[in-house]
């Protein structure tokens, strides 16, 4: 099995810097008087010395892994302290730091090579740049109750070191069935905590913050530790068609196991109550249907879930027929008019600023300027919310430049994959195939459609998940390349070479049949 591993720092080395780093805090910390700064300074030595360690000894992708269960579990309804003159600190926001740091360290020990992703990584650097920039200038006050800083952070700053960290995080087939066998652990947990919800079993349900009605919003539908419906169901979608690729590589009962276990997510699929997370999860079947392999069985298994479907829209014709969301209501027509509003005021916000929009994070502050019939109901309804378009929010804020932005890094990202999955062999008896592919588009398909309903830059899951394993195709290309040829030190060497024909490289062998990829998605 192939895989990218750089050379690594002798140990010395990097028993070397630890002392350097060990003095230069102890130091420090002769320098300190009270008890206080002096527990901080031997604190920050260990933790300094923890992670060195982990960098010379641990895993990233395993770093990684941990890390997205603090952004699912841990969040800041969990735990939150305000800073004065600083961002509140959450245990996600500790860890992404954290992470950084270690692959900066790994990164300078040689355990893991440099990346660059070129040209998306420039996109995404080009896009966080005048984000910030939109920000720095139109202020980060606003009158919304999600702060500018808060949507900045979570929704495009932190999504693209999540990116970086996961793009370094692979070297072999192996990391993507560990990250495939993370989320169906994830499907479990969520699976377990949907069924509690839907019938109250509150004592079982962790964290508890999920049970609790003040906390969060759309309480009575299972909303899972993100106490929120559309990215519970985001959650669920992907976690389904992770499943099912993985149950495609098992020929032992473990395959049924996890039919088994997405046969239990599909009620609390339906329990999110949710319009856009029951369009999305149709509309992904039918990529599955169209683009993943076995044509006969995946034909088989779509038709008996769209059968399902049916079935289940027969029996709640009456709940569906209400207005009460709680019950699966599709006759409300408040949010319709909401969203509806929202778009005319963008729209006239864009005539009066088309190029760099109202400035980033602050579409809540001048939309009330732009209602031009406030006797309308679509306006009676939009004048007191955020954007509930993901583009539509981007265009209002930031103009045609931040849109354009935008769109060159998500059609980058999508337009990759496409490449490599024709690149690779139709039939795969490997995890790594046309099937992680077909799953990483309908993970575009379900956040794409959330966004559309959505502002969904105030969620850092949704944002992390999709940005974090776009870098899955990214990864496997770089790992299906061809390695480059090293230039020998050798002066003799290199003259008894003159002359020769060069011999091209051979691709990796991490699946048979494959053809080299061009490294950066360039073609």
């Amino acid at each position: 099995m192939a895989s990218l591993t750089a050379q690594r720092t002798p140990l010395l080395l990097s028993l070397g810097i630890l002392l350097l780093i060990a003095a230069g805090i102890a130091f420090s910390a002769t320098l300190a008087t009270d008890s206080v700064s002096v527990l901080i300074f031997w604190s920050a030595l260990g933790g300094l010395t923890a992670l060195l360690f982990y960098a010379v000894k641990g895993d990233l992708l395993v770093a990684v892994l941990i890390w997205f269960v603090t952004l699912i579990a841990l969040h800041e309804e969990f735990w939150r302290v305000s800073v004065p003159l600083f961002f509140a600190l959450t245990i996600p926001r500790i860890g992404l730091v954290v992470l950084a740091l270690l692959l900066l360290a790994m990164i300078a020990l040689g355990r893991v090579p440099v990346r660059h992703a070129w040209p998306v990584s420039g996109y995404m650097l080009a896009l966080a740049t005048y984000f910030f920039a939109s920000a720095l200038v139109s202020g980060f006050e606003t009158r919304s109750v999600v702060t500018v800083h808060y949507r900045l952070i979570g929704g495009y700053i932190f999504p693209f070191v999540v990116f970086g960290l996961v793009l370094h995080a692979f070297r072999n087939e192996r990391d993507f069935r560990r990250l495939a066998i993370f989320f169906v652990i994830l499907s479990v947990y969520l699976t377990f905590t949907g069924w509690c919800e839907r019938f109250k079993l509150n004592a079982l349900i962790f964290p508890r913050f999920i049970s609790d009605p003040s906390i969060g919003i759309h309480f009575g539908r299972v909303r899972g530790p993100f106490v929120l419906s559309p990215a519970m169901g985001l959650a669920l979608c992907y976690c389904f068609f992770n499943n099912l690729v993985l149950a495609r590589n098992h020929r032992s009962v473990g395959r049924w196991w996890l039919l088994l276990l997405n046969a239990a997510m599909l009620p609390p699929i339906f329990w999110t109550y949710t319009r856009s997370v029951w369009l999305s999860f149709v509309l992904c079947l039918m990529i599955w249907a169209m683009y993943s392999q076995r044509r006969a069985t995946r034909v088989i298994i779509v038709s008996l879930l769209i059968a399902l479907v049916l079935v289940i829209g027969v029996v709640n014709m009456g709940n569906f027929m209400t207005d009460d969301r709680s019950k699966g209501g599709l006759t409300d027509t408040e949010p319709i008019l909401l969203r509806i509003g929202l778009a005319q005021m963008t729209w006239e916000i864009v005539k009066e600023h088309p190029f760099f929009g109202v400035g980033f994070g602050h579409f809540r502050d001048h939309a009330p300027n732009f209602a031009r019939d406030p006797s309308s109901p679509f306006y009676a309804f939009g004048t007191t919310a955020l954007e509930h378009n993901n583009m539509l929010s981007i265009l209002a804020e930031t103009g045609i430049v931040g849109i354009t932005l935008y769109l060159l890094t998500v059609i980058a990202l999508v337009r990759f994959s496409i490449q490599l999955y024709r690149k690779l062999p139709r039939t795969s008896p490997r995890l790594i195939g046309p099937d992680l592919l077909v799953l990483y588009w309908i993970l575009a398909m379900a956040y794409f459609i959330d966004g559309t309903f959505r502002e969904t830059s105030d969620n850092p899951f949704a944002n992390s998940l999709f940005f974090g394993l776009s870098a899955v195709p990214v990864a496997l290309n770089e790992l299906l390349s061809p390695s480059p040829l090293r230039r020998s030190s050798d002066p003799a060497a290199r003259a008894r070479s003159a002359g020769r024909p060069r011999v091209p490289p051979r691709p990796n062998g991490l699946i048979a049949g494959a053809a080299p990829a061009a490294r950066g998605g360039r073609r």
